[in-house]
């Protein structure tokens, strides 16, 4: 159950990493989970999952590719009994087919959204630092899912 709730919260990361009215940069990924670690305690689990993603932008500004990879690493705290998270964040590094490179941090949010800012970038990625997004997920395949994300500022 928690590798189904964790795997729709890694899903929508990448749907809130751009910001300041970026509208264009809507869109939907994939992503499938390629390790997952948990530490059990009496009083709840840690879950450490990383995912391959891909981000597929619907309307991309000119100079930016319709679809760029991602490595995202998710941290979660579920407390005993819970099968939603108490709490988590995301960290993803995305590069272009150009090269350029983006870092995303993200927290989840209680409404099972994951809200994600750029926090670094080179390249055409620079003058979106700050940005931010939302994602959610469309759909959990097991250690898949496939998400939607869009820009809040």
């Amino acid at each position: 159950m928690k590798n189904i709730i964790f795997s729709a919260i890694v899903g929508f990361a990448p749907a809130m990493a751009f910001a300041g009215g970026h509208a264009d940069f809507a869109g939907h990924g994939t992503g499938v989970t390629t390790d997952t670690k948990t530490i059990e305690s009496t009083a709840g689990t840690h879950v450490q999952q990383t995912s391959s993603d891909v981000w597929i932008y619907d309307n991309p500004p000119e100079g930016f590719h319709e679809a760029i990879m991602a490595k995202c690493h998710y941290f979660s705290a579920f407390a005993n009994g819970m099968p939603q998270p108490v709490g988590g964040v995301g960290t993803c590094q995305a590069q272009d087919p150009d090269g350029d490179i983006s870092l995303w941090n993200g927290t989840f949010q209680m409404d099972g959204t994951i809200l994600f800012a750029v926090v670094a970038g080179t390249g055409k990625w620079a003058t979106l630092t700050g940005a931010k997004f939302q994602g959610k997920t469309r759909q959990s395949l097991g250690d898949a899912s496939v998400y939607d994300f869009k820009p809040v500022n």
